[in-house]
């Protein structure tokens, strides 16, 4: 019993790492690039969409290396790829500082495109994977809702100091805050599996009993021979741009109305606050209601949160569309592993998942790109929210045909 108890505490002990590991990749390195996007524009005298495209070739880079990545975990060390690639990464952070040129943000990004598997969403949910199995979705949605708790926090001092000290300053404290927070928290805190270290045997940090080492499920060549992988590809590739597009471009947006930066900033961080919570709940809806009603609510709050942001002059609306966008901005992050879960399940979760988080990076790189391309070619970001309040419906419907095709092979195995 003492044994149980030791692996359920530590396997929410690890959440607690991963959810530092989620706020450095997304709450630091990945969602802060809105607060660069003018200044660094401006200095450089490029226009929004030629500095958002280092973001795009990050994103990429990352898309491609993805499945690669997700190879490479199952058959080495996960915690010395994952120092390794934190490492470097917080490198190339620190090094935009630097920067003499559009191209130097170009360079840096691939080389942070490469290694950024290494450290983020697949290494994590492999983790969890591996500690939790019936409160999967719950545990997922806590770690990586420290995304959304760092930038809520990161976002306003980094706000601050672009202001006072300039964007290259900016560059070297989240380049240096991700460098410490990650490294020790990987070495001291995360532990692969139950059985890694001190806790022996093949616990799983949840109640369930059994033997948790037992993987079921399709090959990733057998998953991609479905249906529904393909409708949950296209499905996570738009949610990622839709989302982005929103967020890396919602400071830019509100002060073009004519808010203040600190004020658009803190919408920003209100969001990310709202996050935190959002990914929670989304989590334990999907362990809960399931695929239908995990969907229509998370579709109907990013669809609320375009709504709010096209009324966004009104006054007090802003924290309308921050709280409604904290609630959806889950969307691009806590799908794709309940989703691969429930219809591929786990026994090859990483390499599924690493191709999943690739289409997940391609939607992430489109999006950020499309919002400054039609900005840039129309003066405003309006044409792009209807757009993503059309491809809002698109994602539900794709979905609900997932879950379907789903269930329909399901009672077709049932009925032979």
């Amino acid at each position: 019993m003492e044994k149980q108890e030791n692996r359920l505490f530590y396997g929410w002990s690890v959440v607690l790492g991963c959810a530092v590991v989620c706020g450095c990749n997304i709450g630091v390195l990945s969602n802060t690039v809105g607060v660069f996007l003018k200044p660094v524009s401006m200095e450089l005298g490029v226009s929004r969409s030629q500095i958002a495209l280092y973001s795009s070739i990050f994103s990429v880079i990352g898309m491609f290396s993805a499945p690669f990545q997700g190879r490479l975990m199952e058959k080495y060390s996960l915690k010395k790829l994952m120092v390794s690639g934190s490492v470097i990464a917080g490198i190339c952070l620190f090094c935009y500082s630097f920067a003499p040129g559009l191209w130097f943000f170009y360079a840096n990004a691939v080389l942070c495109g490469l290694v950024f598997g290494f450290t983020n969403l697949i290494p994590v949910n492999k983790i969890l994977s591996n500690w939790f199995t019936k409160k999967k979705g719950t545990a997922v949605g806590f770690a990586l809702a420290g995304s959304g708790l760092m930038a809520m926090v990161v976002t306003p001092v980094l706000s601050h100091m672009v202001a006072d000290y300039g964007w290259r300053s900016g560059y070297r404290f989240i380049g240096s805050l991700y460098l410490l927070l990650m490294v020790p928290v990987i070495l001291f805190v995360i532990k692969e599996s139950p059985e890694d270290g001190k806790f022996g045997g093949g616990g799983t940090g949840d109640t369930e009993t059994g033997d948790q080492n037992i993987k079921t499920g399709l090959t990733r060549a057998q998953a991609m021979g479905t249906r529904r992988f393909w409708l949950i590809l296209a499905a996570l590739v738009l949610a990622g741009s839709v989302a982005m597009g929103i967020q890396q471009h919602m400071i830019a947006y509100l002060t073009d109305m004519g808010y203040g930066q600190q004020y658009a900033s803190g919408i920003y961080s209100l969001s990310m606050g709202v996050l935190m919570a959002g990914k929670v709940i989304l989590g334990t809806l999907y362990d809960r209601l399931g695929i239908k009603g995990a969907s229509v609510y998370i579709c109907l709050a990013l669809a609320a949160s375009l709504g709010f942001l096209l009324m966004a002059d009104l006054p007090g609306i802003p924290y309308l569309f921050a709280a409604a966008f904290g609630l959806a901005n889950a969307i691009q992050s806590i799908p794709a592993t309940c989703l691969v879960t429930r219809f591929f399940g786990t026994r090859e979760f990483t390499s599924i998942y690493g191709i999943c988080n690739a289409g997940n990076m391609a939607g992430i790189a489109l999006g950020t790109s499309m919002s400054a391309w039609i900005y840039d070619a129309s003066g405003s970001y309006v044409a792009a929210w209807y757009f993503y309040l059309l491809l809002s419906a698109v994602i539900f419907i794709l979905y609900i045909s997932a879950d379907r095709e789903y269930e329909r092979r399901v009672l077709q195995k049932c009925c032979q």
